[in-house]
């Protein structure tokens, strides 16, 4: 009988860096002669073709199988997953811790603390667990997970490998500076904090330049009107939110883009400051979470957020050619440790132990 690894996850997005996850690990497991489909439970429809409804992959269940369930946020999927006889691999992604969120949305908040909750009560299930950074795995051990280890996220470029949005370049590149960030518009990634330094930048440093503020816009309504509040009142038309945008455009923001800042105080991995740096982008970033290890040697990395000395650290990276020539030979060198063909080998190694074990159960 030939051995079938399936993936479950609650949702299977377009362009999402967990969902872009899951069908790079499909074709790793294809490629080395695997039977793998990946089931959710909402799909995408640009997607909609490589992958199944959830409630298909019983009739594929098996104690001779494999299911990678990939868990990222509270989901009734959990208890299906457990009840399932086949063998069980987790990927952890991270949940935003609830607080972050509680002053803006209490639903979003409740349904934080209930997978966060849920994650404690899943440690029994999984024989191993993976973190997708050793941040995450040392959060699965401090939760009493068992044989816990690190895979982590394969850097998929193809959506980025592609002709730039013209419109988008005729339009800003003009000679400004601009500094970006990417990521969804929620407070766990602090972009009142980028605003803040981007205003000591734009006043004191450099009138002309502006701030990208890339990704969708309207998650919380009330956090993102906060920050236009802000922008208004500290007059910086030049702060731009681009909200949902196609691939060509993001590609566009990175090709325009001189510098990358990032102010968040959560991130389980943070795939943009990788696509910063495929784009030969200098980053600028918080050592918060995740950060500093998805980082290693790579850009600069600081511990204290002093806005002031952010912006004053943006234009010294800018303003001096070899630091920044330096910066970006050390990202470069950084993204070669997320190489597929290196990760490939570690998810295999994974997959080959647990099928050694069901071989001999």
């Amino acid at each position: 009988m030939t051995l079938e690894i399936h993936q479950i996850l609650p949702n299977l997005d377009c362009g999402d860096a967990i969902s872009n996850h899951a069908l790079e690990i499909r074709d790793i497991l294809h490629a080395r002669g695997y039977k793998s489909n990946i089931y959710a439970k909402m799909i995408h429809p640009a997607v909609a073709d490589r992958c199944y409804y959830y409630s298909k992959h019983q009739r594929r269940s098996s104690k001779k199988n494999i299911i990678i369930f990939h868990y990222s946020i509270g989901s009734d999927l959990s208890e299906y997953v457990k009840s399932l006889p086949d063998r069980k691999i987790m990927i952890y992604h991270n949940i935003t811790p609830p607080h972050f969120f509680a002053p803006f949305d209490s639903h979003i908040s409740y349904l934080l603390k209930k997978g966060r909750d849920g994650l404690k009560e899943f440690a029994s299930v999984p024989e191993l667990a993976l973190g997708d950074s050793q941040y995450n795995a040392d959060e699965l051990k401090g939760l009493g997970y068992r044989n816990v280890n690190v895979l982590p996220i394969i850097m998929n470029t193809k959506h980025l490998d592609i002709s730039p949005d013209e419109d988008v370049i005729k339009k800003y590149n003009d000679g400004f500076t601009n500094i970006m960030f990417v990521g969804r518009v929620v407070p766990n990634k602090k972009f009142e904090d980028i605003i803040k330094v981007f205003y000591f930048y734009k006043r004191f440093i450099n009138g002309k330049s502006r701030l990208f503020l890339v990704g969708p816009d309207r998650i919380i309504e009330n956090y993102r009107a906060g920050l236009s509040a802000m922008i208004k009142k500290l007059g910086l038309e030049d702060a731009i939110f681009t909200g949902h945008i196609t691939n060509a455009e993001l590609a566009a923001y990175y090709k325009i883009s001189h510098v990358f800042i990032g102010m968040s105080e959560h991130e389980g991995f943070c795939v943009p400051l990788l696509e910063a740096m495929y784009f030969n982008i200098p980053v600028v970033a918080f050592a918060s979470s995740a950060v500093a290890e998805t980082m290693g040697d790579a850009g600069i990395v600081f511990k204290d957020k002093k806005y002031e000395e952010s912006a004053e650290l943006i234009d010294i990276v800018l303003s001096d050619t070899a630091l920044r020539e330096k910066i970006i030979a050390s990202q470069r060198k950084r993204l070669l440790d997320f190489d597929k063909e290196k990760i490939a080998e570690k998810l295999i190694s994974y997959v080959e132990g647990l099928h050694a074990a069901i071989m001999m159960s």
